[in-house]
């Protein structure tokens, strides 16, 4: 029993819970600056520690000596809880995310419906933090992430439930036991709408329309100082690396794969997802609001409604 609850607690606490996410957070900045850099042709970080791999590190302890200011109309409470909430929200899903066969905080029947559901009470969350800022660029931000997000959430559903319905279950575990060549294969097109509608989700680039500095500042972000920025952008980091594992468990195997343990595995694939949001990152411009709604609504919806017919034909025959 000591030794069962030992092991919770590490699971919980050190890996893969809270004191690996906040290593993600640091880990996801640092190699996006590295990686788009390159791709840039640019150096990036370099002068702070090997690499530069600890510039990230000095930007986080320079963040939070900030002063935290709170507009003079803003609701005080609302403004310095919203952050912690967002943070929180995003965690919760982490949790549920199978990284080896006995390396997981949470498992339930109903994994993927748990963490699709937690991700759509995300775009609430931040129209509520441009809402109590109580300044026009913020709440505008805030708008702009419900009509994106609401948009990119419909096919990230849809893709993720197609593939329940092709394995029969919504618990990850099961999902990775019952992956083949044949899934993999049958689920090709919901696994490039998941792609998409996950970049959209999290305001990646070129889907990065709350956040567009040069129309709106930075969006919701944009009173956000010292603490409650970091939590917030420490939201959205971990809400990339989130996304992309359940890319690589509901498509790719999640932690299966030869001679290397799973846990490896299940985090080189993460790179691989990593490293193409990154590469349409350099190499794609922004695109407007009313596009974005377009090609979700047109496009990415009813192929997704299709990719769902399909898979039911497969299964029949």
């Amino acid at each position: 029993m000591e030794q069962s609850l030992s092991w919770i607690l590490f699971k919980t606490l050190v890996f893969p819970g809270l004191t690996f996410l906040l290593l993600v957070i640091f880990a996801t900045f640092y190699l996006e600056r590295k990686l788009v850099a390159d791709m840039h042709g640019r150096t990036g970080p370099y002068y702070v520690g090997p690499y530069g791999i600890l510039q990230t590190v000095a930007d986080i302890f320079k963040i939070l000596q900030k002063e935290v200011i709170i507009h003079r109309e803003a609701d005080k409470l609302l403004f310095l809880i919203v952050p912690a909430v967002a943070f929180l929200m995003v965690s919760l899903v982490a949790a549920f995310i199978p990284y080896d066969e006995n390396l997981w905080i949470v498992s339930t029947p109903y994994d993927l419906v748990i963490s699709l559901a937690l991700l759509t009470s995300l775009p609430a969350i931040f129209l509520f933090a441009g809402w109590v800022s109580k300044s026009k660029y913020p709440f505008i931000g805030g708008i702009r992430v419900i009509n994106q997000l609401i948009s990119g959430e419909i096919p990230l559903w849809l893709a993720g439930l197609s593939v329940a319905l092709w394995y029969g279950t919504f618990n990850y575990l099961e999902i990775v036991h019952k992956f083949d060549i044949v899934g993999f294969l049958v689920n090709l097109v919901g696994f490039a709408i998941f792609l998409v509608a996950i970049l959209i989700v999290a305001d990646r680039p070129p889907f990065d329309i709350p956040e567009a500095e040069q129309e709106i500042v930075y969006g919701f972000l944009t009173e956000y100082t010292g603490v409650g920025y970091l939590l917030l952008a420490g939201a959205k980091f971990l809400e990339v690396f989130v996304l992309a594992a359940m890319t690589v468990t509901l498509f790719l195997g999640g932690f299966k794969g030869p001679f290397l343990p799973g846990w490896v595995w299940f985090l080189l694939k993460v790179f691989a997802v990593y490293y193409l949001a990154f590469a349409i990152r350099a190499s794609t411009p922004r695109i407007r609001l009313d596009q974005l709604i377009k090609f979700t609504w047109k496009i990415l919806v009813p192929l997704s409604l299709l990719n769902i017919v399909l898979i039911l034909i497969i299964k029949a025959f």
